[in-house]
């Protein structure tokens, strides 16, 4: 959940929008623990107990990252690759060490001991949903599908994904995903059954 620039109280001087946490934990347990019954149990849960909380922030949008035809490589069918071309910048990199002092300051508070802190923005990509690209508008000089996703200079291609967001939230696109693909599929239907398509 959002909890940094959401109000004045919480607005940050160093980065715009915000970041959410996803968390896990796990043990290594004293498997070689002896023994028996009560003292046994309590000898294998002697072991070692981690938890980590990883940050997910918004990656604006920005000139300098694009999508292009690359002009030499080609699949197995001869088609041209996509070039893709991005990096994050200095909003990026000061929300994530917001996002690294929060997580240690709320690990401690619960307790947790041998904090490490790590506030490394990873690489593109590595965030599994990628947005953009294709972005969503009502003028094709700007944009690239409608507000249909219906693409603004080929009039019988839709792109149904994350392609049509501006840029990433912190929040899972999922759900927002699967609401444009149905809308624009209603639409698509509603224009086969006209003829318009």
């Amino acid at each position: 959940m959002r909890y940094r620039n959401t109000s004045k109280s919480t607005r940050q001087p160093n980065f715009i929008r915000g970041y959410g946490f996803q968390g896990s934990a796990g043990a290594v347990f004293n498997q070689g623990a002896e023994g028996f019954g009560a003292a046994f149990k309590q000898a294998v849960k002697t072991g070692t107990y981690r938890i980590s909380l990883g940050a997910f922030g918004e990656s604006l949008a920005r000139d300098e990252n694009f999508v292009a035809i690359d002009p030499n490589l080609k699949d197995v069918w001869g088609v041209p690759a996509l070039h893709i071309s991005m990096t994050h910048g200095g909003n990026e990199r000061a929300l994530h060490e917001d996002a690294a002092a929060s997580a240690a300051e709320m690990l401690e508070a619960a307790g947790a001991k041998n904090i490490e802190i790590r506030s490394t923005v990873a690489e593109p990509g590595m965030a599994i949903h990628e947005l953009g690209t294709a972005t969503m508008g009502n003028d094709p000089r700007t944009s690239v599908t409608n507000s249909y996703c219906q693409l603004h200079d080929v009039k019988n291609v839709f792109a149904m994904d994350g392609a049509c967001f501006v840029s990433s939230g912190c929040q899972n696109p999922t759900l927002t995903m699967m609401a444009l693909a149905v809308r624009a599929c209603d639409r698509l239907i509603d224009r086969f059954k006209k003829h318009e398509i």
